[in-house]
């Protein structure tokens, strides 16, 4: 496997354990419980930045270009398919980030959005990421030339570097271990299907 996809799926293993984590949340939120806000924050500020600004970005900015040169188009195909599964999730944080907002405010209607929310985002990326590890990825190792995933390798070790550090990620790391053992859930289905809806 190439360093580059790996550190790509390993960045999958801690997002997937944050969707567990989510998932707890909304089941004990289900049950009637209470669910700390600042963890509410806390996951949230994860997906922004962890999964949504470092990962999404070494994936829009340097591997889906890189796949573009070989043949790949953005406009159609796996690749288009993974930027608009990328901008739907992005749109369920915004409904998760307003329905927030809306139960901070008092409105009790609103712990069903945030559950509504969390729970459409994590079955949109946890098939997201079973189609970028068994689909998408093996397709880029076929098709890149091997010269090109050292170059890829240091890219996404810039990213890294400049949208989180090491530090940040050992956060983020200890933070996800954190919530699960608080909201335990089970593992979430990861269909490995086609690229299609």
């Amino acid at each position: 496997m190439k360093p580059a996809i790996k550190d790509l799926m390993d960045d999958h293993q801690v997002i997937l354990k944050m969707l567990r984590a989510l998932n707890g949340m909304c089941l004990r939120l289900g049950e009637g419980k209470d669910v700390a806000a600042a963890d509410l924050d806390a996951a949230l500020d994860f997906i922004k930045t962890f999964a949504d600004f470092c990962h999404h970005g070494k994936e829009e900015d340097i591997l889906f270009p890189a796949m573009a040169e070989v043949g790949f188009p953005r406009e159609g195909g796996p690749v288009a398919v993974m930027l608009m599964e990328h901008e739907q999730g992005r749109a369920d944080v915004r409904s998760l980030s307003a329905a927030l907002e809306r139960a901070r405010s008092g409105d009790s209607a609103a712990l069903k959005d945030v559950s509504r929310s969390v729970m459409g985002y994590a079955s949109l990326l946890s098939a997201h990421i079973g189609k970028e590890d068994n689909i998408l990825y093996p397709m880029a190792m076929d098709a890149i030339p091997e010269a090109r995933w050292k170059v890829l390798k240091n890219e996404f070790d810039l990213v890294e570097s400049e949208r989180m550090g090491p530090k940040r990620r050992a956060g983020y790391a200890a933070l996800v271990d954190r919530l699960l053992l608080a909201y335990p859930a089970p593992e979430l289905a990861r269909p490995s299907g086609g690229m299609c809806h």
